[in-house]
């Protein structure tokens, strides 16, 4: 996104192009910081399997993780609700529609 802006504003003036260095050297900086962290973390001696895994990767399952984490919440308030319901009509244990 970064290299797009540069390209984009290839005939700015002085002013923005050192505005997009200093962006360059910004984000190049806090991937090296991303990276340190990561490592300290010690995620490959907790999960041995991540060795020698993608940053990127590590953290598109960290993201699915807590989307999955998410759903299933959902999903049991549903479940809960629909239980509420049921106890409303008197119909405990019963799936709703049923005689």
């Amino acid at each position: 996104m970064i290299q797009t802006a540069k390209s984009a504003l290839s005939t700015a003036p002085k002013k923005s192009a050192k505005i997009v260095k200093c962006l360059l050297e910004t984000h190049q900086d806090l991937t090296n910081t991303v990276e340190v962290l990561y490592v300290s973390l010690d995620i490959q001696e907790s999960f041995p399997d991540l060795d020698g895994v993608d940053l990127e990767f590590v953290r598109t399952l960290l993201v699915a993780r807590d989307l999955k984490i998410n759903i299933r919440e959902r999903a049991i308030g549903s479940f809960f609700e629909w239980d509420r319901l049921d106890q409303a009509v008197g119909r405990r244990n019963q799936a709703l529609g049923w005689p």
